[in-house]
């Protein structure tokens, strides 16, 4: 007979009740984890879509270092129309860089024939942000290349869409237009007149433009630098078209582009700068082959 004090459990049942306790603590860390991975679905499978084709650059603990990049605004810029808050723009707000890497598409690559374009944006820790998906019909990408209109449909991590770009251009026009839209908010457009080589870059609400400017060799491939200027001339970033490669180069048309600008650069600004790489990737670099 197991000599028991009051208030104490025979061992026997004190081995029962830390057993069934152990399974209670296991049965609910494995219901959060279905609930984390439940959650994390959307982006895993966001992710893993833009991933087909090619392998996205690896996230880092330190920022990408930008030689010559400018610190601060020189100028201050207001009167942009408010944006509605999201997550991404407090993501966007606290970067000083952006790297959008366009996706590799096999289908183009074995069949030439011309499929939509897609790319992943990333920000200066390389963590993506944006997933970036073009909308276009299958005989404008075969007949126009790439003067063809189009739409860029860009959806956040969980692929709710945050912004969409659009390219609506008539036909034989002398001046190429790309319009921007956050959460169904138009928020700036971009231009190119035909025999200017520069691009100008229009915030709404803001009558004070940045300019983009066009090197003079830029269809020539290699490493090209859009000097960004403000409409005074001043320099306040760049974005980048990095050198891909002999066999990237010579057999697909996808592109890196790095794009760097001031900490206190608006986010507004910020946004339109992601939208103009795509206008730039189509103008310059999309029908290179």
């Amino acid at each position: 007979m197991t000599n028991v004090q009051p208030g104490q459990l025979p061992l026997k049942s004190r081995i029962l009740t830390l057993t069934s306790s152990s399974s209670e603590s296991s049965t609910s860390s494995e219901n959060e984890n279905q609930k984390k991975n439940k959650e994390l679905v959307p982006v895993r499978a966001t992710a893993g879509r833009m991933r087909r084709g090619g392998a996205l650059p690896m996230q880092r603990a330190e920022p990408i270092h930008v030689p010559n990049q400018v610190a601060q605004m020189p100028i201050v810029m207001t009167g942009f129309v408010s944006l509605v808050p999201h997550t991404v723009l407090d993501a966007i707000a606290m970067t000083n860089c952006l790297m959008v890497v366009q996706c590799t598409e096999p289908l183009e690559i074995f069949t030439g024939i011309e499929t939509p374009n897609r790319y992943v944006v990333h920000d200066m820790y390389l963590r993506p942000i944006l997933f970036c998906a073009e909308k276009s019909n299958f005989i404008s990408r075969e007949c126009c290349g790439s003067g063809r209109n189009f739409t860029m449909e860009i959806r956040d991590m969980y692929g709710a869409e945050l912004m969409k770009c659009y390219r609506d251009n008539p036909c034989f026009s002398c001046t190429d237009f790309l319009g921007t839209q956050f959460q169904g908010q138009q928020i700036g457009l971009m231009k190119k007149e035909c025999c200017d080589g520069d691009f100008k870059l229009l915030g709404a609400g803001c009558n004070q433009p940045l300019l983009i400017r066009s090197p003079c060799c830029a269809s020539c491939g290699g490493t090209q630098i859009f000097p960004v200027l403000t409409y005074t001339g001043i320099k306040v970033g760049e974005i980048v078209r990095l050198y891909p490669g002999f066999l990237q180069e010579a057999f697909t048309d996808a592109d890196t582009y790095l794009v760097h600008f001031p900490y206190d650069l608006p986010p507004i600004l910020k946004l339109l700068l992601i939208s103009s790489v795509f206008l730039i990737d189509f103008t310059y670099f999309e029908d290179n082959n």
